[in-house]
């Protein structure tokens, strides 16, 4: 969550939409966060090219569909999804980080423009402890200066839900809409069980009907649907926009002594690894754009093997005896989508400390430090395709 410094002030440029015959296409003419209303953009929300592009091909010929604004992707761990009363369908990466594909993610999307194509009115629930563990979410994650108007929007809209009814007919619903423009139907199966397996809070599932009664009336609407079901979408991204990346940041486990405390290092990393890849690609002229795992679905995967060889804390020379040094010798190893090593090589990671400095606390509070330059040795090895 401490990367959403870094995620609200980098956007990438989206534009208007012009569909076709089970086509999506964008014309890149102005920025996404013209198009996101101020009290989403405070705490975070973006756009994806490939979320607004699933909803413009769902929502084609379908009644409502011109109350249909964008999607917006919150970053919150929280898996949610619900459409807002001005027409944006908000969804959390909380719930994209817990589905498996294009597919999938179209099933959520699906499931929720039916409450619009339908003209399903809203109810609103209040549970004090649901709502408050929101509250602390993104006031951990964001602080406390934008909590206020924009938090309680946030809070009012996630309570909001539909009855189990309407529920059930979504469900049917969204297998239909999944259908006309060929997504595949019995992926709206393994999402829900995959929902149902994930474990952790899903306010998703909250107000649903049981998770049985849901995959009975999926798949129902498979067998009804099946038949009709037309050519698999083609969905492009913005002609302009870069080759997408994902890395895969493997820091392998260290059988020595301070084994737990790289391990909590190695996670620490890991939380920061993907906002300081995105600083460096924007910030240099290094052709290709970082994407989160939920988006792997659609980028090359490339792999970062970091290998710990020595964990050292040493005196500083010449410095007396009241500083130290920690220091990390590894191999670092970036391979590409087809296995081949783009670079392979030693590197050197060190921090000097007080003799009364905690350790612990020093190794902590380097990673973000770790992880900047991490995805600088990503961007200085980036070959063009």
């Amino acid at each position: 969550m401490r990367a959403f410094a870094v995620a609200v002030l980098v956007l990438v440029s989206f534009g208007h939409w012009s569909v076709g015959q089970g086509q999506a296409q964008l014309d890149n003419q102005h920025s996404p966060s013209a198009s996101i209303p101020p009290e989403w953009q405070s705490w975070g929300a973006e756009t994806d090219w490939e979320l607004t592009a699933i909803a413009h091909l769902l929502l084609r010929g379908e009644p409502n569909a011109e109350r249909f604004k964008d999607v917006l992707v919150l970053p919150l761990r929280e898996a949610n999804a619900f459409i807002t009363s001005d027409g944006y369908l908000v969804i959390t990466e909380g719930l994209l980080e817990q589905l498996n594909g294009r597919d999938e993610i179209a099933f959520v999307i699906a499931h929720e423009l039916a409450h619009l194509v339908k003209g399903h009115p809203r109810n609103l629930e209040t549970d004090p402890t649901r709502l408050e563990r929101i509250r602390t979410e993104v006031e951990r994650g964001l602080g406390t200066s934008v909590v206020g108007t924009g938090l309680q929007l946030l809070v009012n809209a996630i309570a909001s839900y539909y009855s189990r009814e309407r529920e059930r007919e979504a469900d049917a619903e969204a297998v239909r809409l999944m259908a006309k423009v060929g997504f595949d139907l019995n992926a709206a199966r393994r999402a829900l069980e995959r929902l149902s397996e994930g474990g952790g809070f899903l306010s998703w599932f909250r107000s649903h009907p049981f998770i049985n009664e849901r995959l009975e009336i999926v798949g129902k609407s498979i067998r009804r649907w099946n038949s009709a079901v037309s050519e698999p979408p083609k969905i492009e991204p913005p002609p302009s926009q870069p080759p997408e990346v994902y890395v895969d940041l493997q820091m392998l486990p260290w059988s020595g002594r301070e084994r737990n405390l790289w391990r909590e290092f190695s996670e620490e990393v890991a939380k920061w690894f993907w906002s300081s890849l995105l600083e460096v690609a924007q910030q240099s002229s290094f052709p290709f754009r970082p994407v989160k795992r939920w988006q792997r679905h659609r980028a090359k995967t490339w792999t970062l093997k970091v290998t710990l060889n020595s964990w050292q804390i040493l005196p500083l020379e010449l410095a007396g005896d009241e500083w130290r040094i920690w220091e990390l010798r590894m191999n670092w190893q970036l391979q590409n989508e087809k296995g081949e090593i783009l670079r392979d090589e030693e590197q050197r990671f060190s921090i000097t400390l007080t003799k009364n400095e905690d350790v612990r606390s020093v190794v902590m509070k380097s990673a973000p430090l770790f992880a900047q330059r991490l995805a600088k040795f990503v961007a200085q090895n980036y070959s063009k395709p």
